[in-house]
């Protein structure tokens, strides 16, 4: 008997606003490591319409399913839109790649620009040289600000400062979250008026890390609500500040954009500069999606007192 898993919320639509529904439709995964379910049909078929987060827990989830053996002898069920969006995303070499070789080739997921998009596809953050702070700088810094500087005509090298900048935070934040490597994944997309990226892993959550290091009568969506914090981190007396999520947020707040974070059953939204929290169903790991608009952009000297801007802008991360 076929084991059917609706990726699908309201009829036909997969998106960042029905995001806390898909939790719902997957979170029965997470208790499947070493069950092996056969027949397991993940079906997309009547979803018309879906988003780059919602592509990328989608690729996330059968990637979670196969590296724990969740599933065998298991199908993905797409329609003739769902197969061009995983092919535009470049998730559909990758997908069917898990369910027939039962691993992922990276080597060819690079920084693209497309007329008037640009467009970042999805790799792996793993600790090693070619994945380091340093190498985003060098590799994607220059063609971020090379569009912009052709695009944007003015601002250029504020918004291109302020895309790697988060991109530089998400990365450190899930290194320190993610004690075992467990292939979170990053993703971005935009134009002049716009930046989205996401990023999302299946190992050692926000909640699991940070708690232990504070109060322990804090409840798990208050650990959450405090990792937006500045100061706040799991690896105490190291050179890790605590800063990462602080930053993405005080941007979030400064250009009216959009930060979701999501942890082990537990959500906090920035919307517009409105903050929300409460439970939701549960993903193990962590997620989070950031949308900026481009219109005015901001950085670490907007938010900072001078002093603290340049020892923060010039600390030297150990990466390991």
């Amino acid at each position: 008997k076929d084991y059917l898993i609706n990726f699908l919320t309201r009829p036909f639509l997969l998106d960042t606003n029905e995001l806390l529904s898909f939790l719902k439709a997957v979170e029965v995964i997470f208790n499947w490591k070493n069950k092996k379910t056969p027949n397991v049909i993940f079906n997309l078929a009547e979803v018309k319409e879906i988003d780059m987060l919602g592509l990328l827990l989608n690729y996330k989830i059968i990637e979670f399913c196969v590296e724990n053996r969740c599933i065998c002898d298991s199908k993905l069920k797409t329609n003739e839109y769902i197969q061009n969006k995983l092919s535009e995303f470049k998730f559909w070499d990758l997908l069917n790649s898990y369910l027939e070789e039962k691993r992922a080739d990276y080597t060819n997921l690079d920084f693209f620009m497309k007329g008037k998009r640009l467009f970042i596809a999805p790799f792996p953050l793993l600790r090693e040289n070619e994945y380091t702070k340093a190498k985003i700088k060098e590799s994607y810094f220059p063609k971020i600000e090379e569009y912009y500087k052709e695009m944007a005509k003015n601002n250029e090298e504020n918004i291109a400062s302020m895309i790697l900048q988060c991109f530089s935070e998400i990365l450190l934040n899930f290194w320190e979250h993610a004690v075992n490597d467990t292939k979170s994944i990053i993703i971005a997309n935009g134009n002049v008026d716009f930046i989205e990226i996401a990023c999302a892993d299946t190992g050692n959550g926000i909640i699991s890390t940070l708690g232990p290091t504070l109060n322990e009568n804090i409840s798990k969506g208050e650990i959450l609500l405090k990792s937006l914090e500045m100061g706040v981190t799991s690896k105490k007396d190291t050179d890790h500040m605590g800063c990462g999520l602080w930053i993405i947020n005080q941007i979030t707040n400064l250009s009216k954009g959009r930060l979701i974070l999501i942890s082990e059953g537990q959500y906090v939204k920035n919307e517009y500069g409105k903050i929300s929290k409460g439970e939701c169903s549960y993903w193990g790991g962590t997620i989070i999606y950031v949308f900026l608009s481009l219109s005015s952009p901001k950085n670490l000297s907007d938010i900072l007192p001078e002093n603290e801007y340049n020892e923060l802008n010039n600390l030297n991360v150990n990466f390991q």
